[in-house]
């Protein structure tokens, strides 16, 4: 039976809603603005009103950027080359090394295995900027500086809330799956591979999805660590600060709009692994 809301409730869940479109209006404005402003030309930007919409809407702003935003000899499509490659690596030999890792630690019995554990926690406290400048000077005496080994080894590192979280994930998975597969003569690989790890997929979906999204965005590290291979983030960063008296805006923030792109096919198209949490079983009772 339903239950017929007071006029008082009525009125919070007006004001509520209210509140949550007023807020979707400020996320919406700046994207709506840049677009907008991507289709103006360059006189029309300067001393035009920025909320006008364009007198001619230049459509022809878009293949100019991927001609004219060049950053250390590297175009539009070499950066975005750069964003696919680093992330790619990261992704999925970061998302494999974190599993193996958590389930190993999380599962199996072998001697120093809380103090793995506890190494991995005070990690996890420490301030990643505090150990930047440390953590670049070895990187240059390892000889791993600016090439595609720093991208490799970046990606062994273990922690943080995703440690935690798949920590968690394979501590509540019962252990009756990995005897029966030893019963059938598995090892302990083929244990994780075969049986652990694809019920441990959505959660690592969802932590590559984050992934993606954050190193698309990560300007920070490539400029420090691979200063050679400007990203789609850093070069757009690295273009605006050095072109920033000369720059043709409307053909930058063309070049941000379709940068942008992939990330929203992305979160559209995965949205619903992306907001839901899922949970895998198949004992049988």
């Amino acid at each position: 039976m339903s239950v017929r809301k007071t006029r008082s409730q009525r009125i919070a869940m007006g004001v509520i809603f209210g509140l949550f479109v007023l807020y979707a209006l400020t996320l919406l404005y700046p994207m709506i603005w840049m677009f907008l402003s991507s289709l103006k030309g360059s006189l029309e930007y300067e001393t035009g009103n920025s909320l006008d919409l364009p007198k001619k809407w230049l459509f022809s702003n878009y293949p100019e950027a991927l001609d004219s935003l060049v950053v250390e000899g590297t175009n539009f499509l070499g950066m975005v080359w750069n964003s696919v490659w680093m992330n790619g690596i990261s992704i999925v030999l970061g998302t494999f090394v974190t599993a193996i890792t958590t389930y190993t630690i999380a599962k199996l019995q072998f001697p120093g295995r809380r103090a793995f554990y506890a190494v991995i926690l005070f990690m996890m406290m420490l301030p990643i900027y505090g150990s930047m400048a440390s953590s670049l000077q070895i990187k240059k005496q390892l000889g791993i500086f600016d090439n595609v080994f720093n991208v490799l080894v970046s990606s062994f590192s273990v922690g943080g809330y995703k440690f935690l979280v798949l920590y968690s994930f394979f501590k509540s998975i019962s252990w009756t799956y990995a005897e029966a597969a030893y019963i059938d003569g598995a090892s302990h690989f083929q244990v994780f591979w075969h049986v652990m790890f694809p019920q441990a997929l959505a959660p690592l979906a969802v932590f590559a999805i984050q992934d993606f999204i954050g190193g698309w965005n990560d300007y920070m590290t490539p400029l420090i660590y691979m200063p050679s291979f400007p990203t789609i983030a850093s070069g757009l960063y690295l273009y605006e600060s050095k072109m920033i008296r000369g720059m043709n805006y409307p053909v930058y923030f063309a070049g941000i709009v379709i940068s942008a792109i992939p990330i929203l096919i992305i979160f559209i198209s995965m949205r619903k692994t992306f907001m839901t949490s899922l949970s895998m079983g198949g004992l049988k009772g």
